[in-house]
């Protein structure tokens, strides 16, 4: 669905918001797609101060993960390109 994006970097930063934020009812859902369950991951962030967010980004570089100010940009502008008309 996103060829853009690494799996295996993606997949890091999924098991860090699993570790971190996942409710259960999320964490049981095998049938769900890695990057749509991501994106929702990253919807619940949006409330985030700077220093948290900071602090996660910091969590997830050392895992060679994306950050969330990465996902986040990246998710916005996929969402805002899926709302464009098309024409």
């Amino acid at each position: 669905m996103f060829p853009d994006l690494d799996s295996s970097r993606l997949k890091r930063s999924f098991e860090y918001f699993v570790d971190h934020y996942a409710p259960a009812e999320l964490t049981n859902a095998p049938q769900r797609d890695l990057t749509l369950t991501m994106a929702e991951f990253i919807d619940g962030t949006q409330d985030f101060c700077g220093e948290r967010v900071s602090g996660i980004d910091q969590d997830l570089q050392k895992r060679n993960a994306y950050t969330l100010s990465f996902l986040r940009d990246y998710f916005t502008r996929w969402r805002s390109n899926e709302n464009e008309p098309e024409g």
